[in-house]
């Protein structure tokens, strides 16, 4: 009889050895990483998730946190990375952040902007300051204007961008700047910061800084509004007529699907004591992975000597 209950406890143990894996293979509790991504990826996945300061809790990336801190399937995954510290709120297309607010140290992104003319002028290179170009008085030859730039965060909240404006080929002008993260109010649910820009014109040879104040704000999980104001101000160079203009820009957003944002961005630009200018830019925000975004759009620039139809579109890579 003993014997019989050593084979007994004996087939127990091996049954269960079958069943249970070893205590030195760790059990991967919550979602599986995707496909053709290693376990640290998923990991940081994991980490990647927009969270409050007072929110701790660890969801998957395509269950984003709303702004009442509960899981939403509906709401945008865009810039899951860098948002840490408030709502999560797109940024405009052609006047974009230089990092999303209350990024993490370490965070950064290549991204480039291009603008189209879709209707072109009479003169191949007119007078009056290029309505379409990143360089206000410099010549329009009617090309494409692009921007490559690289962004980063240099500490948690602070970043810095260098820029390149160009026009086909040609260099028009070598631009900096700098960013700082202020804090969220309204129970998480708007959130602020500053920006200075520091842009030197190949042609005409001339100095331009920039000092805008943000601020976004969510209504919802789908609509959110970011804001974008200040001074911008010609220093030094050759220009005698040097001018003083007052920015304005406001976007409207609306997350159509986990992936999809759309847009209407307007940017209207005001010398004292002069004339003004406005953007109307409806746009589309597609996060196609982790890391790659697509936008674009077609709108509309008005100033006082024609207006101008245009193509809008930003390449964005994360890192």
């Amino acid at each position: 009889m003993y014997s019989k209950s050593c084979v007994s406890v004996r087939h127990l143990v091996l049954a269960l050895a079958v069943l249970v894996p070893s205590t030195g293979e760790a059990l991967d509790i919550g979602p599986s990483a995707p496909l053709g991504s290693s376990v640290e990826e998923s990991r940081s996945d994991r980490r990647d998730i927009g969270l409050s300061t007072t929110q701790k809790p660890v969801v998957p990336l395509a269950f984003p946190m709303s702004v009442n801190g509960t899981i939403n399937n509906g709401g945008t995954i865009e810039r899951v990375s860098g948002e840490r510290r408030g709502p999560r709120i797109p940024e405009p297309m052609v006047f974009d952040l230089v990092r999303p607010l209350g990024g993490r140290r370490g965070e950064g992104e290549t991204n480039v902007l291009g603008r189209i003319p879709l209707r072109r002028k009479a003169r191949t290179v007119d007078d009056a300051p290029d309505p379409l170009g990143f360089v206000r008085r410099s010549p329009d030859t009617q090309g494409l204007e692009w921007a490559p730039e690289i962004e980063y965060d240099v500490w948690d909240g602070i970043g810095i961008e260098f820029e390149l404006p160009m026009e086909n080929a040609r260099v028009e002008a070598y631009k900096g700047a700098g960013q700082v993260y202020f804090g969220t109010g309204l129970k998480d649910r708007f959130i602020h910061g500053s920006q200075v820009i520091v842009q030197y014109d190949q042609q005409p040879k001339l100095w331009t800084t920039t000092f805008l104040y943000l601020a976004g704000f969510r209504f919802n999980e789908t609509w959110s509004v970011f804001g974008m104001f200040g001074p911008r101000t010609e220093l030094g160079g050759r220009v005698t007529d040097r001018r003083t203009e007052w920015l304005s820009n406001v976007t409207l957003f609306a997350d159509v699907t986990n992936r999809l944002v759309a847009g209407i961005e307007t940017n209207v630009g005001q010398v004292i004591d002069g004339h003004a200018s406005l953007l109307v830019m409806p746009q589309l925000h597609y996060e196609v992975s982790k890391r790659w975004m697509i936008q674009g759009g077609i709108g509309t620039r008005i100033t006082k000597d024609l207006t101008l139809p245009e193509i809008g579109f930003r390449l964005i890579r994360e890192f």
